[in-house]
C-alpha cells in the first residue's frame, strides 16, 4: 500500500514491528549481558539525536521484563515530560519522586511509608540540588543561606532514603512469592532536557538509586553531558578532557554506543522509497541506481534513523506537490532516473548540510565556483601553505573544491565532514556528466523542487515551477515571432527535437550549432530569470587566455567594437540584466569556449507568456543573432591565425 509518510515513532516491538537496520544482534547481546550482570549497574545507551536509543530500550524492556516469567520489574521514565514548563529544582524532585512512587507501587509499600519517603525527598530538595551541583549559578551568600535552612529543617538525608529504598527492594525480592530478582529502570530522553539539569539528574540517580538488585539503562548523548558540565569544568579542551570523562565514568559502569555505523540501511531505503512512491518497481531493479541512493545517504544524512525518515518524508512531500501540479517527468527513463537521483541528493544536502544547500541555491553550477563566489559568501582566503596542502588531496585540488573547503571552514559541523561533502558533490558531478549533461543545468532544474522542504524557504521566497514545461511552452510562443523577425532564415528556424528539461534549443542554421540559442531558466529571489545562451569555440589553447590570443592575432580592435555593440544592444532593452560579453569562458576540447549569456528577468512565469514580453524576447534573440554572426566572422579570423601555428 502506498503511504505518503514514514512515522518517526520508536520501533514498536510489542506489535512485532520490523527491525529495519539490523540491530537485533546488539539487542540480544545486551539482553544476555543484563540478565547475567551483578547489581547495582548503570548502562548508558549513547548516541546522537535520532540514532535509535528509544527503540533499543523498547526491545530491551520487551526481552527483559515484558516476557512471561520475567525476572525483572521494569520502570520506564520519560524525563522530558517532567521538564516541560518547570524549573530545574521542580524537574529534579518530580523525577526522583516518580521513581520512588513506581518502586513503592511495584513492591506494595504501605501508604504511610511511601508518603514518608516522598515527603523526605521533597523536604531535602535543596540539598539534592546541592549534591547535583546546581549551586554554581547562584551567589555565595544565597548559597550559605540555603545551606543553613537545609541544616535546620531537614529530618532525613539522601543516604537514609537510599538505605530505606534498598531495604524495601531487598525484602520484596527475598519474598519467594514475588518471583522477581530485581528492578530495571529505563530512563529515556535525558538528552532532550537542559544539559545542566541532565547532569544534576545523573548525580542524583548515582546518589539515591545505586541499589542492589537494580539495573539502570539510560538513553543519553555524551555531548549533552559535556555541555552540562561546562559550568563546572569550562569548555572542553585537551587539558580538561580527562575531567569530563572521569565524571561520566563515575556515573556509568557500562557505556554502549549505538551501532549506527553498522546499520544496514539499504533495505530501509529501498522499502521506504517504494512505499512512498518516490520510485517504482522498475527503478528498484536498477541496482546501480539503488547503490547510488545508498552512497548519497551515507555521505550526507548518514545512517541516523531519524534523519533518514525525515529525508524519506521530504522526498514524498515533494513528489506529492509535483504530482498535484501536473509536473510529470519526461518519458526518457535515463533522464527520469537522473532527476530522481539529483533530487535525492539535494534534499539530503538540505537536511545534512544547510549552508552548502544555500550556496547551491544561489550558484547551481558548483563545478564552476570561483573567487567571485567566495567574495559573495565572505569566505576567508587560503594561505599558500594551505593551498599547497589542498592541491595534494584529490577531494580539494580543483578551484571549486577549494571554495567548498573554505565554506566548510566557517562551520564546525561542516569542517568535520568536508571530505564527505566533497566526495558527494564529485560523485554527483560524475553521474551528471556521464549522462552528457551540465552540472549547472541539472542542479538548477531540480533544486527549486526541494525548496518547499527547506527550513529557510519562508524568508527567501523563490518561484516554484516545472522548468521543462515552462521552457518548452516559451519556445513554442517565440518561434513564430522569430520567423517574422528573421525572414532570410525563416525556413531554418525550428525547435530542437531533444526532450526539454533544463534547456530548450532554438535552431537557426542547419549545419552551424554555434549560432543556435539555448533557453535556460532559474528561479531567483522575487522573480524568474531567463538565460539566452549561445556557445562559440574561439581558438586553440596556445595562449594563457583568450584575450592574449585575440591580441596576438591583431583582432583586439574588432573584438572591442563587438563588445561595445553588445553593450549597446543590452541597453536598448530595459529587462536585460547587463553582463560581460566575453564571460564566462571555459576550456574544453583543447579550445577556449566563449558563452554569450543574455539575462532577461520578469516577476512571474506567467509574465513570460504575455504578448508584449514574447515580442520583446523575440526581438532580443533576433538582434543577438546578428551579433553572433559577427562573432562567427571574428572566430574564423582567429582560426586563420591560429591553425598555421597549431600545425607546426
Amino acid at each position: 500500500m502506498i503511504k505518503t509518510s514514514i512515522t518517526d515513532s520508536p520501533r514498536n516491538v510489542i506489535e512485532g514491528e520490523k527491525d529495519n537496520f539490523g540491530i537485533e544482534p546488539f539487542e540480544n547481546g545486551l539482553t544476555k549481558f543484563i540478565n547475567n550482570s551483578n547489581t547495582p549497574i548503570t548502562i548508558a545507551l549513547q548516541g546522537e539525536w535520532g540514532s535509535g536509543k528509544t527503540s533499543l530500550m523498547n526491545s530491551l524492556k520487551k526481552n527483559l521484563s515484558d516476557i512471561e516469567n520475567s525476572k525483572y520489574h521494569s520502570i520506564w521514565l520519560n524525563t522530558w515530560e517532567y521538564a516541560l514548563m518547570k524549573d530545574a529544582s521542580t524537574t529534579l524532585i518530580d523525577i526522583i519522586t516518580k521513581l520512588i512512587q513506581e518502586v513503592s507501587d511495584k513492591t506494595g509499600l504501605e501508604k504511610t511509608q511511601k508518603d514518608r519517603l516522598i515527603n523526605g525527598v521533597r523536604k531535602i530538595g535543596l540539598s539534592a540540588l546541592r549534591i547535583g551541583g546546581a549551586f554554581h549559578s547562584i551567589g555565595n551568600k544565597v548559597a550559605d543561606e540555603i545551606e543553613n535552612n537545609i541544616n535546620k529543617d531537614t529530618e532525613v538525608t539522601i543516604g537514609e532514603i537510599r538505605d530505606e529504598l534498598e531495604d524495601i527492594i531487598e525484602k520484596y525480592i527475598n519474598d519467594k512469592e514475588n518471583n522477581k530478582t530485581g528492578f530495571i529502570f529505563f530512563i529515556d530522553d535525558l538528552d532532550r532536557i537542559d544539559p545542566p539539569i541532565a547532569v544534576q539528574l545523573l548525580e542524583l540517580l548515582k546518589n539515591i538509586f545505586t541499589l542492589k538488585k537494580c539495573v539502570f539503562v539510560l538513553a543519553i548523548d555524551y555531548d549533552v553531558v559535556i555541555k552540562g558540565l561546562e559550568p563546572k569544568f569550562g569548555k572542553l579542551s585537551e587539558k580538561n578532557e580527562r575531567e569530563f570523562r572521569s565524571f561520566f565514568d563515575k556515573i556509568i559502569q557500562v557505556p554502549f554506543s549505538m551501532p549506527v555505523s553498522n546499520y544496514n540501511i539499504d533495505d530501509f531505503l529501498k522499502d521506504s522509497l517504494v512505499s512512498t512512491n518516490y520510485i517504482n518497481e522498475t527503478h528498484l531493479k536498477n541496482k546501480e541506481l539503488i547503490t547510488k541512493f545508498s552512497e548519497i545517504s551515507n555521505l550526507s544524512v548518514g545512517k541516523n534513523p531519524r534523519a533518514l525518515k525525515r529525508l524519506m518524508n521530504s522526498l514524498s512531500l515533494i513528489s506529492c506537490i509535483n504530482s498535484a501540479k501536473g509536473n510529470d517527468r519526461e518519458s526518457d527513463p535515463l533522464n527520469e532516473e537522473l532527476e530522481l537521483l539529483v533530487n535525492f541528493a539535494l534534499v539530503s544536502i538540505q537536511i545534512a548540510y544547510p549552508p552548502v544547500y544555500r550556496l547551491l541555491s544561489l550558484h547551481s553550477g558548483y563545478d564552476k565556483w570561483d573567487e567571485s563566489v567566495a567574495l559573495q559568501m565572505n569566505l576567508e582566503p587560503l594561505d599558500k601553505q594551505s593551498i599547497d596542502k589542498l592541491n595534494s588531496l584529490p577531494e580539494f585540488d580543483e578551484p571549486w573544491e577549494q571554495i567548498l573547503f573554505r565554506l566548510c571552514e566557517n562551520d564546525h559541523y561542516l569542517k568535520k565532514r568536508a571530505l564527505n561533502i566533497s566526495r558527494l558533490l564529485n560523485s554527483l558531478k560524475i553521474t551528471i556528466e556521464e549522462k552528457e549533461e551540465e552540472v549547472e543545468d541539472i542542479i538548477g532544474a531540480v533544486i527549486s523542487l526541494s525548496s518547499v522542504t527547506n527550513l529557510e524557504a519562508f524568508d527567501k521566497p523563490v518561484a516554484d515551477y516545472h522548468r521543462g514545461n515552462f521552457l518548452k511552452h516559451l519556445r513554442m510562443l517565440l518561434i513564430p515571432e522569430l520567423k517574422k523577425n528573421l525572414p532570410e532564415i525563416t525556413n531554418f528556424i525550428k525547435a530542437d527535437s531533444k526532450n526539454v528539461r533544463s534547456n530548450a534549443t532554438i535552431i537557426f542554421a542547419e549545419n552551424n550549432w554555434q549560432v543556435n540559442e539555448e533557453l535556460r531558466s532559474e528561479p531567483i529571489t522575487g522573480g524568474v530569470r531567463l538565460r539566452i545562451r549561445s556557445t562559440r569555440y574561439m581558438c586553440a589553447l596556445m595562449f594563457n587566455n583568450l584575450s592574449e590570443c585575440i591580441n596576438n592575432a591583431g583582432l583586439e580592435v574588432e573584438f572591442t567594437e563587438l563588445e561595445k555593440e553588445y553593450e549597446s544592444f543590452e541597453k536598448r532593452h530595459s529587462n536585460i540584466i547587463p553582463s560581460k560579453f566575453y564571460e564566462p569562458i571555459s576550456k574544453a576540447d583543447n579550445s577556449y569556449i566563449l558563452y554569450v549569456d543574455t539575462y532577461f528577468i520578469l516577476p512571474t512565469v506567467g509574465d513570460f507568456s504575455l504578448d508584449e514580453n514574447i515580442k520583446e524576447i523575440s526581438k532580443i534573440i533576433s538582434e543577438k543573432y546578428y551579433i553572433l554572426l559577427k562573432l562567427e566572422t571574428l572566430a574564423e579570423k582567429l582560426s586563420a591565425f591560429i591553425n598555421p601555428l597549431y600545425n607546426k
